[in-house]
């Protein structure tokens, strides 16, 4: 099926545009700032890596679509193989980050220490103001 300049020029206008409030919608729900700013840079990355996700998405479906498409799928496809990598990374960053300091019987603003028992006891946790 081929279609008329205009109607692909107002249809690829049509994606752009969503793309770009897709984006905005999820930059200002919180995804790549936070109030506790303990994970800004892993956000920040996965949100870049949506992006390029998204962006290389695009790509790759122009290209399918084009009459004589040469390298153009492929380089979509790549570009949305390093966006999935980027959001991957981001997620086992975050990850490392919170192992270490993320209890569930305490606050975010809280840190779990263990309090030492005498001999002969068990030693007990405490939340305590970080």
């Amino acid at each position: 099926m081929r279609m008329r300049g205009g109607l692909r020029r107002a249809l690829c206008a049509t994606t752009a545009m969503a793309m770009a409030l897709l984006l905005a919608v999820a930059g200002s729900a919180g995804c790549a700032t936070s109030n506790p700013s303990n994970h800004r840079r892993p956000r920040a990355l996965a949100l870049a890596s949506a992006a390029l996700a998204l962006g290389g998405s695009g790509v790759w479906v122009v290209g399918e679509r084009r009459a004589e498409p040469g390298s153009m799928p492929a380089v979509g496809l790549g570009i949305v193989a390093v966006g999935i990598a980027g959001m991957i990374a981001s997620g086992a960053w975050m990850a490392a980050q919170v192992s270490c300091q993320a209890d569930p019987d305490c606050l975010e603003t809280e840190e779990c220490r263990e309090i030492p028992a005498p001999p002969g006891g068990v030693p007990y946790k405490q939340c305590s103001p970080r």
